[in-house]
């Protein structure tokens, strides 16, 4: 059986190595554009600033290590057309041109997603950049090098834009960061998007909301940005608005497209197109709270993707063996010392899909009060009126990958809040308050449906 895989990075080589574990003979090949076929892309904006010291320490494995296991691995190849009636793929070698055809009895999709760079004017002025690939840090970290840039602005406050503002504020330039929308984060709701607002300005980042970018300026070099009536000095810019999943290979190839933009496919992870399955950031999946198709581009899910995919395709018929539930879109990030972790729907996700909602939040200690090093943390909760069940949660402070892991948990395993404020989980000083905030939220979020059951009276 000789098993294709477009694209690498995290889905595509987690199918590979997954399905070479299901096959032993299998013939693998993957094809891969970027000449590193597994890294790292969540450490790109570290290894900017050098908290990442080592370019190597950003690649998984070389083809070397892949040939170790029976796996080709080609990478500087891209697949330019599928033909799914023959099984065929024209092929082009990027270092020559030279285009060839090869063939397949099984294929998996792992394309992924591409940085977005919107048509403002400017946009192809020198010191421009986009982040998607460790190639793409490379330049960066050459401009920076050649001239020594002191004026940055990171257009876009998403995870990348937020990563890269404190790693440019790292090598210690003045930082602006420029957002279309009316606050940074816009996956989390207000409370937890003005704490990061805050944590940027006390950081000496300069941040500006609601600023759409009209244009970039500059002769041959950026020199400044340009929003609204304000102008901004700028000797290096880096994009960072988001990432659309590339998909127009399968699409020309007739697999059938979901409402995200992104590929569909079933719980097995298998396109419309025979003995063709997808997986990574080119797929969309369902979300387990809302239950409606969702495109979340994460690394931890594209290799989760990645190992059904693998596992099916490789399968002595090729059949559908191993399933992929979905996701709760649980994601974290740091920026400087803040810690923002969010799983589930936000209070506005949970509103727009159509639950009635009660939420609570409360302001705590990551610790026992008493205990040195004490620090706060952000907790806010998202229940259905109706239910109890908790949809979603976001944390700010310090501990918040531990509860947003907590929350997580609950909402996987359909907890209402009675479950949360009777959670027994572990408590010393050094780690948490008696109670943990978590047990805390839940209790205030208690109070919130004991008061809906029983009404409000007009004196309270």
């Amino acid at each position: 059986m000789r098993l294709v895989i477009v694209g690498g990075v995290a889905a595509g080589t987690k199918a590979a190595s997954r399905a070479r574990r299901v096959d032993p003979e299998a013939e693998i090949t993957v094809y891969q554009e970027e000449p590193e076929p597994s890294i790292s892309e969540c450490g790109l904006p570290y290894f900017l600033s050098g908290v990442v010291e080592e370019r190597d320490d950003l690649i998984a494995r070389t083809p070397e290590k892949f040939a170790e296991k029976g796996i080709e691995v080609r990478v500087r190849h891209r697949v330019e057309k599928i033909d799914p009636e023959g099984r065929k793929l024209s092929v082009r070698r990027l270092e020559d041109g030279e285009v060839f055809d090869d063939a397949y009895d099984r294929l998996v999709v792992a394309t992924g997603a591409r940085a977005v760079l919107p048509p403002i004017p400017g946009a192809d002025l020198d010191g421009i950049f986009v982040l998607r690939f460790l190639t793409d840090s490379d330049d960066v970290r050459g401009y920076i090098r050649e001239r020594s840039p002191e004026r940055a602005v990171v257009v876009g406050g998403g995870y990348i834009g937020l990563e890269v503002a404190e790693n440019l504020c790292r090598l210690g330039m003045e930082v602006s960061l420029v957002e279309a929308e009316d606050r940074v984060a816009l996956a989390y709701g207000p409370e937890v998007a003005g704490r990061i607002e805050d944590h940027l300005e006390e950081n000496g980042v300069s941040v500006y909301t609601g600023a759409e970018v009209e244009e970039f300026v500059g002769e041959r070099r950026v020199e400044g940005v340009r929003f609204g009536d304000r102008q901004i000095g700028a000797d290096l810019v880096i994009v960072g608005v988001g990432v659309r999943p590339s998909v127009e290979l399968a699409e020309q190839a007739g697999a059938e497209i979901g409402e995200t933009g992104a590929i569909r496919v079933d719980r097995y992870m298998r396109t419309s197109l025979p003995n063709v399955w997808a997986a990574g950031d080119c797929v969309e999946t369902v979300n387990l709270v809302s239950g409606k198709p969702v495109w979340i581009p994460l690394g931890d899910t594209a290799n989760q993707m990645g190992r059904v995919a693998g596992t099916n395709a490789a399968s002595s018929a090729g059949e559908g063996t191993l399933e992929f539930p979905g996701v709760l879109g649980t994601g974290i990030f740091k920026v400087f010392n803040l810690g923002v972790g969010k799983t589930g729907l936000s209070e506005e996700e949970a509103e727009e899909a159509g639950f009635e909602t009660l939420c609570a939040a409360i302001e705590t200690t990551d610790r026992a009060s008493y205990y040195p090093g004490v620090g706060k943390v952000l907790l806010k909760l998202v229940a259905d009126t109706s239910t109890g069940r908790l949809l979603g949660a976001e944390a700010a402070g310090s501990g918040a990958d531990k509860l947003t892991d907590v929350c997580a948990t609950a909402i996987w395993g359909r907890l209402a809040y009675p479950d949360l404020v009777n959670l027994d989980l572990a408590y010393a000083p050094p780690f948490g308050p008696a109670l943990s905030p978590v047990i805390q939220t839940a209790t205030v979020l208690s109070g919130q449906f004991e008061r809906v059951r029983r009404g409000i009276r007009a004196s309270e």
